[in-house]
């Protein structure tokens, strides 16, 4: 038993510690590549359920952190999602866990790309890792389980293979598509807003933004204002990967 452990320790090991370059033309390449990828209708409608496993998680965490108890996560086929916890009905721990899903792609695309030009390529992929394993334990529904599952093992096996120049190209394209998801998803979440048809249906009373005005009475901020705030924070993070990347 220790062996194994110690085996699948030295394995982690040696996965963290992959260092990575990746050319200035490679990074062109790719960032080129995500765009025109996430562009396409049809395969956004796919790839934005890797952004809503992130989403999710960052719900996740934002719970833990303020004290409330996480009873797990559901994806649905049209890739939106919901985090179930547990607290207080009111209060900071509530609005900081209704804050933190729209923000969470795009602070994941900046760390993984700081990470990654910053030579510990094979320490953000580890990472990345070890959140789609917590969402998978998380997940509650079969469209979850399935989401994540089929995340951790594609990007996986990339791990387990353990080619540098791979796994540093793996990890600029996932810091791309986070920083661009994070966009686009606060982006759609406006259009929601906007739109008379949702206004009217009630959709929006339950989105994150209107969600966090009713969260904490002592702080009653209109939705509006939650909208621009994942607007600025998801386009100040693609800055920040678009400098880290070309700068």
């Amino acid at each position: 038993m220790i062996d194994h452990v110690e085996s699948a320790a030295s394995a982690v090991a040696e996965r963290w510690g992959v260092e990575a370059s990746v050319s200035p033309e490679a990074i062109t390449i790719i960032v080129a590549a995500v765009v025109v990828l996430t562009a396409v209708p049809g395969v956004w409608r796919i790839a934005r359920q890797a952004s809503t496993i992130i989403h999710e998680m960052g719900h996740v965490l934002a719970a833990l952190i303020t004290g409330r108890r996480v009873s797990g996560i559901k994806l649905h086929s049209d890739t939106s999602g919901v985090t179930v916890s547990r607290g207080r009905a009111q209060g900071p721990g509530l609005l900081i866990t209704f804050l933190a899903g729209y923000p969470a792609p795009g602070l994941l695309g900046l760390g993984l790309v700081w990470l990654g030009i910053s030579g510990h390529s094979g320490a953000a992929l580890t990472l990345y890792q070890v959140v789609l394993l917590l969402a998978l334990m998380l997940s509650r529904n079969a469209v979850g389980i399935l989401s994540c599952l089929f995340a951790v093992l594609s990007t996986g096996l990339i791990w387990w293979q353990n080619d540098p120049e791979i796994v540093g190209y793996t990890v600029v394209a996932l810091g791309v598509f986070y920083a661009l998801s994070g966009v686009r998803g606060a982006l759609d979440l406006i259009r929601v807003h906007l739109r008379p048809r949702t206004r009217s249906s009630g959709v929006v009373a339950g989105t994150d933004a209107s969600q966090a005005a009713q969260a904490w009475r002592v702080l009653p901020i209109p939705a509006a204002v939650w909208l621009f705030l994942f607007l600025v924070i998801s386009v100040a993070s693609a800055g920040g990967v678009v400098w880290m990347l070309f700068a």
